[in-house]
């Protein structure tokens, strides 16, 4: 089972990710839009925060949590390599992250994400494999 993949979307990305549990789904959707942003081979683990992101549901706590990553981005220029899903409920994730300050020294960006978007968005569990596909705007 690959952890996450991409699919092409007319002006934007796609991101398809599994897990085994809700938690690995999750933790496996958050590196592969840090995947598709740059190299996370490159990132260090020199900085760590905790986060908590609160939704109406899980579809809409999967994208509050992949937009809570990229308010880190935006905001601190932190980008996770290290990340673990601590508290996964209907409505609310905590996780422990550790990563590195993004450095264009250091750090080749492959492409900028603005958003995870509702457009097309599912989340679904068959044959023992959680699934989720979302749109990420560029």
């Amino acid at each position: 089972m690959r952890s996450f993949e991409t699919f092409d979307h007319t002006a934007d990305i796609g991101l398809i990710a599994r897990g085994r549990t809700l938690k690995g789904l999750f933790a496996n959707a958050a590196a592969g839009l840090v995947d598709l942003m740059v190299d996370p081979a490159g990132l260090r683990e020199e900085a760590a925060t905790t986060v908590t992101v609160s939704a109406a549901d899980r579809e809409a706590l999967l994208v509050a949590w992949l937009n809570e990553l990229l308010y880190l981005l935006d905001a601190r220029r932190f980008l996770p390599r290290r990340i673990c899903i601590t508290t996964l409920s209907e409505t609310t994730l905590k996780a422990e992250l550790s990563g590195d300050t993004i450095d264009p020294a250091r750090h080749a960006v492959r492409r900028m994400i603005k958003a995870a978007t509702y457009h097309g968005l599912s989340l679904i569990h068959t044959n023992g494999v959680w699934e989720a596909r979302v749109i990420l705007d560029l």
